[in-house]
């Protein structure tokens, strides 16, 4: 074996993804104008009832630390973890 053969730094890279499906707890800041607290908050409990509240949304922050792995049970029996390369375009394995 010559050095280019077992060298690490001659040695080809690859690039590999895993895709994961995570359920994840998003938290939207809304805002109301009204008169008093107790009329606002009737207002958006209205509006969360009726799913109806974008014109109240003003931002929302990804709650990182609520993240889970997805189980394929409760995704239908399909995959929730998937590996591919970047060298093909099929999924390589899952986790089923």
């Amino acid at each position: 074996m010559n050095q280019k053969e077992t060298h690490p730094v001659y040695m080809n890279s690859h690039t590999f993804y895993v895709d994961r499906k995570v359920t994840i707890w998003v938290r939207e800041r809304h805002q109301v104008e009204a008169e008093t607290y107790e009329e606002a908050e009737k207002q958006m409990i209205e509006s969360f009832k009726d799913d109806w509240y974008d014109n109240t949304f003003v931002d929302q922050e990804w709650l990182y630390d609520t993240q889970e792995d997805l189980e394929p049970g409760d995704n239908g029996g399909f995959a929730t973890i998937e590996m591919y390369s970047e060298d093909k375009p099929n999924v390589l394995i899952d986790n089923l």
